[in-house]
C-alpha cells in the first residue's frame, strides 16, 4: 500500500470518526435546548456544519481511493471552510467567553470547556478537524483572496444574529450580540474586532497547509 493510499483511509477514518462525535453532540444538544434553542449558537451551527463537511469529505475520499484520484477543490475548501468556523469558536471561547464568565465569578474552564459536550465543540473538535484539514485535504495553492471564502459562513451568521439582537426577537445568544445592553460605539467595535478575528484565523490552516502540504494537494 502506497504512502498517499495509507493517507487517505487516515483521512476517512478521521472523517468518519468526527461526523459521529459530531452527531452525538448535536443529539445532546438538541436534547438540552430543542432544535430552535440549540442552533441560535454559533458553536452548535459551526460544529454541525463541521460534521456535515466531514462525512461529506469521507464519503468523497472513498470513492477517490477506490478511482485512484484526488478529492475534488469544492471538497477540499468545504472542510477549510469548516476549520475556520471551529477555529472562530474556539478562539471566542478561550479568549472572550472564559474571560467574561471568570470576570463575573463563574467557573468559566468548567463551564466552557468541561460541562456537557463542549469539550468536544469548544476545543476538540476545532483542533482535529484543522489538523485533519491541513494533513490531508489541504489546497496549498489557496491565495488570500480565495481563503476569504472561509470567512462566508461567519458573515452569515452575524448577518442574522445582528438584526435578529435589533428586533429583539434574540438575546445575544452571546454578550457581544446584545445591541439593547451597550452603546452603539461599543456594538460597532465588537462587530469591527470579530470581523477582523474571523479573516486573521482564517489564515492559520492557509498558511499551516503552505507549510507542510505538497504543492499538488494533501494526498501526493
Amino acid at each position: 500500500m502506497t504512502r498517499s493510499r495509507k493517507r487517505m483511509i487516515v483521512a476517512i477514518v478521521v472523517n468518519i470518526l468526527v461526523f459521529a462525535v459530531e452527531a452525538y453532540a448535536m443529539y445532546r444538544g438538541i436534547k438540552k435546548n430543542g432544535p430552535f434553542g440549540n442552533f441560535i449558537f454559533y458553536t452548535e451551527c459551526s460544529n454541525l456544519f463541521a460534521g456535515i463537511v466531514c462525512a461529506m469529505c469521507a464519503v468523497a475520499e472513498v470513492r477517490a481511493l477506490r478511482a485512484g484520484t484526488e478529492i475534488s477543490r469544492t471538497m477540499r475548501w468545504l472542510k477549510y471552510m469548516a476549520s475556520c468556523v471551529l477555529l472562530m469558536t474556539l478562539f471566542v471561547v478561550t479568549f472572550i467567553l472564559v474571560p467574561m464568565l471568570v470576570n463575573a465569578g463563574y467557573p468559566g474552564f468548567y463551564m466552557m470547556y468541561v460541562d456537557g459536550v463542549k469539550s468536544v465543540t469548544h476545543l476538540g473538535a476545532p483542533l482535529v478537524v484543522t489538523i485533519s484539514y491541513v494533513l490531508f485535504e489541504a489546497d496549498r495553492t489557496m491565495t488570500f483572496k480565495q481563503s476569504l471564502i472561509g470567512f462566508a459562513p461567519t458573515l452569515a451568521y452575524a448577518a442574522v444574529a445582528y438584526p435578529c439582537n435589533i428586533m429583539r426577537l434574540w438575546d445575544g445568544p452571546y454578550p457581544f450580540f446584545q445591541v439593547w445592553n451597550m452603546p452603539v460605539w461599543q456594538s460597532i467595535l465588537w462587530f469591527i474586532a470579530l470581523f477582523i478575528l474571523a479573516v486573521g484565523l482564517c489564515q492559520i490552516p492557509r498558511l499551516l497547509a503552505r507549510k507542510h502540504v505538497p504543492r499538488q494537494g494533501g494526498f501526493s
